[in-house]
């Protein structure tokens, strides 16, 4: 089943939100997923399928998408708060699980940091902790933080598209995908940039999956094992082959251990 959208404007932001699953059971934990830079909600829609019987919010970040773009630049703590007003509005008084993929796990951690209560268990896929941990590939690191890619769409596109063949996107993955605009990427970069929960982070209390990809080019595996320094007591789970875009391009290849972690059963630490 895709994902059913609609317009909504939370934190002064208005959002293209996508949610599956309405008819889910009450009893059942909702599950909000925030996606990578750059990426609308129809990328998550095949990794959301290995999550069925629960309702499923992903939203798209302002200039990605169909969202369109924020008036003022953004942080990671105000789209932390803005994520915990949506879930608050969509599925009022319900706790939740997360699962942030990339960029999305920045603002995963800072959802535990800063409203813990409302979070049950927190799934961290090929994200950073926002350490100065250097990237893989050095042409990769150029195309996401110098400005000048950002500036015509028509660059800015052939980049993203160049992004996701080596971050290892299927043809069907690839059809999803939406141009973001540049001044929706260029804030997500600056948000980024400035942030990191890493002092907060061994003090979190709910329980945590640390996954990750070894042969990741865009967030290395490294990133993951420092949160794994910063979080002793989170599950991890490391997939020897495939690249950044595996949860998205084949989700069964983690999507079980995913779901085995969201339903409370042990989770393998290699793959």
């Amino acid at each position: 089943m895709a994902f059913t959208f609609r317009k909504v404007t939370v934190e002064g932001l208005t959002l293209r939100v996508g949610r599956r699953g309405a008819g889910a059971a009450h009893d059942s934990v909702p599950l909000l997923m925030l996606n990578g830079i750059g990426f609308n909600a129809e990328l998550m829609e095949p990794l959301s399928r290995q999550f069925p019987g629960r309702p499923i919010i992903c939203a798209d970040m302002p200039g990605c998408g169909q969202s369109p773009d924020p008036v003022l630049p953004y942080t990671i703590p105000r789209m932390a708060r803005a994520m915990v007003t949506l879930m608050d509005r969509e599925l009022p008084d319900r706790p939740f699980d997360v699962l942030g993929f990339s960029w999305g796990g920045a603002v995963a951690q800072q959802i535990a940091v800063t409203a813990p209560r409302k979070m049950q268990r927190l799934a961290l896929v090929a994200t950073t902790s926002g350490l100065p941990l250097p990237v893989a590939n050095p042409e990769v690191l150029r195309r996401l933080l110098d400005p000048t890619e950002y500036i015509q769409p028509a660059k800015l596109t052939e980049n993203f598209h160049a992004l996701l063949h080596e971050g290892g996107a299927s043809a069907g993955l690839l059809r999803r995908f939406m141009a973001p605009t540049p001044n929706g990427v260029g804030i997500q970069v600056g948000a980024l940039a400035g942030w990191t929960a890493a002092p907060l982070l061994p003090f979190l209390r709910m329980p945590v999956l640390l996954a990750g990809m070894v042969e990741d080019i865009i967030v290395p595996i490294a990133h993951q094992r420092a949160l794994a320094c910063l979080i002793p007591q989170a599950a991890t789970l490391e997939i020897r082959q495939g690249n950044h875009l595996l949860p998205l391009a084949v989700p069964e290849k983690i999507g079980p251990q995913l779901a085995a972690f969201f339903a409370e059963k042990s989770v393998l630490t290699t793959a």
